[in-house]
């Protein structure tokens, strides 16, 4: 494993229409079993991704989550909206904490009013960040190129341009905009749901291979796509995660897409896995 994604919240500050609302029930994680999840998973990877749904900085518990992670040696990014700052002011003292990735995406979805103030907090934090640490990355997320010209993208893309100088890297669209500072924009993309029209049995992922997702009730799913637990491998608050792991249905999706075929009815509608189709099936 590469990355596993935990879901600490699945509540959000934000209503945004690129986010699918889930149907299970509206929780938090408990620091007792963040614990446990950690206790199993720091043995595969030290990269924690706090993110599927939610926002992780309205966790009330947000700072003892973070304490634990030290505790256990673990690497986070956090992806976060951004608009809970002024709460975790000193969030970049936490050692555990290696990248925070701005979802600027968010932010057609915020008030006019307050964009000035919202984009002087993060351009002030990121400054207060590097002076305390040069081994923290950030990152700022828009959607493709041709959104910037939304009202509020603009604002922002054009308030970073006055900040920093666009240095193109070797990713594509993405622009080094100081020590490990960087602005990065893709395409949107459609959440995998089984009733939409797109259908293929060929294709890979990552899921079970490189990464998997625990939601906030505990339970195991391919990856950070599977918002609503459609595919559950298991619960680790009931489960050892070693046997999740190698229970039929784990094994069953990683060698299909090892052999790129895909087992499972929600991944077969997931169009994210196109870019992972090996070149000579194209």
């Amino acid at each position: 494993m590469k990355r596993i994604y935990i879901e600490i919240t699945n509540r959000c500050n934000l209503s945004c229409s690129f986010c699918p609302k889930t149907k299970r029930e509206k929780r938090n994680m408990s620091t007792e079993e963040f614990s446990t999840i950690l206790k199993e998973t720091s043995t595969l990877t030290p990269f924690i991704y706090l993110h599927v749904q939610g926002e992780p900085l309205l966790h009330p518990q947000f700072d003892e989550f973070l304490e634990i992670a030290d505790t256990y040696h673990q690497h986070i990014q956090l992806v976060t909206n951004g608009t809970l700052l002024s709460n975790h002011k000193h969030l970049y003292n936490h050692p555990s904490i290696r990248k925070i990735s701005f979802s600027l995406q968010s932010i057609e979805f915020q008030s006019k009013e307050n964009l000035s103030s919202y984009m002087e907090q993060l351009v002030s934090f990121v400054k207060e960040a590097h002076q305390v640490r040069d081994d923290l990355y950030i990152e700022y997320r828009f959607w493709r190129e041709d959104q910037l010209l939304s009202p509020n993208t603009k604002y922002a893309y054009d308030r970073l341009k006055n900040e920093y100088s666009f240095e193109p890297t070797n990713r594509k669209n993405s622009y080094q905009l100081d020590k490990n500072t960087f602005l990065s924009y893709a395409n949107s993309f459609e959440w995998p749901s089984i009733e939409s029209g797109n259908e293929s049995i060929i294709g890979s992922c990552l899921g079970t291979i490189q990464q998997i997702g625990i939601l906030v009730d505990g339970t195991v799913v391919p990856c950070c796509l599977d918002y609503d637990g459609s595919i559950p491998l298991g619960n680790i608050f009931q489960s050892n995660l070693s046997d999740i792991l190698q229970s039929k249905r784990f094994q069953a999706i990683k060698n299909g897409f090892q052999n790129n075929k895909v087992v499972e009815e929600l991944c077969r509608h997931c169009t994210y896995k196109d870019r992972f189709i090996k070149e000579e099936l194209k």
